[in-house]
């Protein structure tokens, strides 16, 4: 059987484990979280100590790594737990849509000192850019929004002050509007009444105008908010 198309997941415990997963499935069970039953993501229904010498585990190495004799059930532990090798193709895709997160994350925090406004993400990809910046496929965006801020600074004026509000919700309504509101701001002294929900939050200067209109669409205008 051809497997060239295959990528591989290892599992190292032991011994080394490996199983051979069609790319696109894994990539969205891995990565994406998305639901596939180990039998649609395996290339080859088979676990082995070496894929590349076609070198199966025998189900006394599987038993002893992961007390079961099933090959389905190894091979779901292997996934769950090994290092998958993405293709070319994937790492680029991948790294695509961490810029786009990254780009996305600053264009939301980050505001012009001088108006208050948020940067445009066009106006931040160029920075960037221009700053010779650059993600990978590993990268935490978390980690390198910080990096991007200092390396920005130069190009173009950057402010990352936060406000705080206190927010007052219906019941009905605060479930779809907490989740927006976790998202872009940290929650602090959380009350939930008969009748409303209310909090005290603090977030990016320039997503609040934004997230007051988000809420106030998600509450049918009921959303209070006030700045404390």
């Amino acid at each position: 059987m051809d497997t060239s198309d295959a990528i591989k997941v290892q599992y190292r415990g032991d011994k080394t484990f490996e199983i051979l997963v069609e790319p696109d499935l894994a990539k969205e069970a891995k990565l994406e979280g998305k639901d596939h039953s180990i039998q649609r993501l395996l290339f080859v229904q088979e676990v082995f100590v070496d894929a590349g010498e076609g070198e199966r585990a025998s189900v006394d190495e599987l038993d002893e790594e992961f007390s079961t004799k099933q090959i389905m059930e190894a091979a779901e532990e292997i996934f769950e737990k090994g290092d998958m090798q993405l293709t070319t193709d994937q790492k680029a895709e991948i790294r695509e849509e961490k810029w786009r997160q990254l780009v996305d994350m600053i264009a939301r925090r980050a505001q012009d000192p001088k108006t208050g406004n948020p940067h445009p993400p066009q106006r931040v990809e160029n920075a960037l850019e221009e700053a010779g910046f650059n993600v990978t496929s590993d990268d935490d965006i978390n980690e390198k929004f910080e990096e991007a801020i200092t390396e920005l600074r130069p190009i173009i004026p950057i402010s990352l002050d936060e406000k705080t509000v206190a927010v007052r919700i219906p019941v009905d309504d605060a479930g779809k509007a907490y989740d927006r509101l976790q998202q872009v701001a940290d929650l602090k002294d959380e009350q939930w009444g008969n009748e409303y929900f209310m909090a005290r939050v603090t977030l990016p200067a320039g997503v609040l105008s934004e997230l007051m209109d988000d809420l106030q669409e998600m509450t049918s205008g009921k959303t209070e908010m006030k700045e404390v």
